[in-house]
């Protein structure tokens, strides 16, 4: 299970100083060329979760835990389709191994189960008093959600068999704030641990039964944790933990070594391709020109595949998503202080990310009657812009005026804000004075441009 939104409380920012893996113009024949990726605004106000439903071509965001904020649909490069406001306040959003079902966790107290088709809720799962659900995984014919203590007196799972029973409560494992994660592969098996103390305790929990049984525990791996990945053929699972810088991965069920992804800085997130092939490991808050996600193949550690987000760009724990045949993955990023923003990223070797781009112009008049030796300067941009929340994000431009081909003069340096326009005057000496926006990256991300206009007096 991914980490979907911590339930009852903030995300949690971690920040390191990347080291770096994968660098632009790849070093090596081992090193994939890095490819930079802008994200789009999601159409969400209070993020959560999101879903990858590949055969009906969406996205699920979860949105609003515990509002009124309706479950949202989009295509899959995160185009609004529709919203579903019988669904609303939700923490998380999985489908069934089927690929019939959306199990929605709501408003902290029950899961809803939802046909995939019509969007129609068909079924609920209450928790008992006390314990608050905020995310659950389908296992074999069994439906288990993670809660932390609200008055029930620990946290644990809880596991239900049908719909409108009450579950069986299950505190013999992670009993703090659990994260789990299952697979149709799984056959009723889940991995689980504890996220808010360290070090971590790694658990494989058989649910099919009457009572969940534990089938393995390894103890130490890691600290801070923050998500495991299941591959969907059940034999291995990758753990993303604050440390060691890697991430680990073991077999199922026995929990014994498998493969090591390298990572390189504080690890993210991670997840499978639908056809077990493909693992993507994110990196959290590496700068611009240095990957966040890497792509693997199954045992192997090369990456085959690298993007990268402009430093500022911090990803959303838990939205790394990939498709069956680890050709394209999708993941969230927010770019400010207060998690406002919620940008969709999409990538991978059969689907180019959107590119950055610098789209700036610049255009003048001269004034008439006694203004008309003066110059009217009107600076467009639309790419790239300022963003909220520091000085390392801000944009700014020069504007220059030189005639005849003196020396230029700086007569305007504005910040790229999202008004988008930028307007001042300048004196026409005789002759033909050009006038050039010029705008360099300090970071190298965006390309550089320097547009001109002239005018003659």
């Amino acid at each position: 299970m991914r980490l979907r939104g911590i339930a009852l409380g903030g995300l949690a920012l971690l920040t390191m100083v990347s080291t770096g893996v994968v660098l632009a113009g790849s070093s090596s024949a081992d090193e994939p060329e890095l490819l930079k990726s802008v994200g789009t605004q999601l159409p969400v106000q209070d993020f959560r979760a999101i879903e990858l439903d590949e055969d009906r071509g969406r996205l699920y965001l979860a949105q609003g835990a515990g509002s009124d904020l309706p479950l949202v649909v989009t295509d899959l490069d995160g185009v609004l389709k529709t919203k579903v406001p019988a669904v609303t306040g939700a923490s998380d959003v999985v489908l069934s191994d089927d690929l019939g079902t959306l199990l929605v966790t709501q408003d902290f107290d029950h899961v809803t189960a939802v046909d995939a088709d019509t969007l129609v809720p068909s079924a609920r799962y209450d928790a008992p008093a006390g314990a608050c659900v905020y995310s659950a995984e389908p296992a074999g014919d069994k439906i288990v959600g993670a809660y932390v203590d609200c008055g029930i007196g620990s946290g644990g799972l809880l596991v239900w068999s049908t719909p409108n029973t009450a579950p069986v409560v299950y505190t013999g494992g992670p009993n703090y704030h659990p994260v789990i994660d299952a697979s149709p592969g799984g056959r009723g098996l889940i991995v689980a641990g504890d996220t808010g103390y360290s070090p971590v305790s790694t658990y494989v929990i058989d649910v099919s039964g009457a009572t969940p049984t534990i089938v393995s525990k390894r103890d130490n791996t890691g600290s801070n944790l923050i998500d495991y990945a299941l591959s969907p053929d059940g034999t291995e699972v990758v753990e993303t933990v604050g440390s060691p810088y890697e991430h680990h991965s073991y077999r199922l069920p026995d929990l014994s070594d498998a493969t090591v992804y390298p990572s390189g800085v504080y690890p993210g997130d991670a997840a499978w391709s639908g056809d077990s092939s493909t693992v993507a490991v994110a990196r959290s808050n590496t700068g611009s020109n240095d990957a966040d996600v890497l792509f693997y193949a199954k045992g192997s550690t090369t990456p085959t595949y690298a993007v990268d987000f402009r430093r500022g760009d911090v990803l959303w724990q838990g939205t790394l998503l990939v498709n069956s045949a680890g050709t394209r993955a999708w993941a969230v990023t927010y770019d400010d202080v207060y998690q406002n923003t919620q940008l969709l990223h999409s990538f991978g070797p059969s689907h180019p990310p959107k590119a950055p781009t610098t789209d700036i112009d610049i255009t003048a008049r001269t004034g008439s009657g006694k203004n008309k030796s003066t110059a009217y300067v009107t600076v467009t941009w639309t790419s790239p812009m300022s963003r909220p929340g520091g000085s390392t994000n801000q944009q700014f431009l020069r504007v220059y005026a030189s005639t005849d081909g003196a020396t230029e003069r700086l007569i305007g340096n504005p910040e790229l804000t999202a008004t988008g326009t930028y307007t001042t005057t300048y004196a026409l000496p005789r002759g033909t004075t050009t006038l050039t926006a010029r705008y360099t990256d300090f970071e190298n991300w965006y390309p550089s441009a320097s547009p001109t206009t002239s005018l003659t007096r």
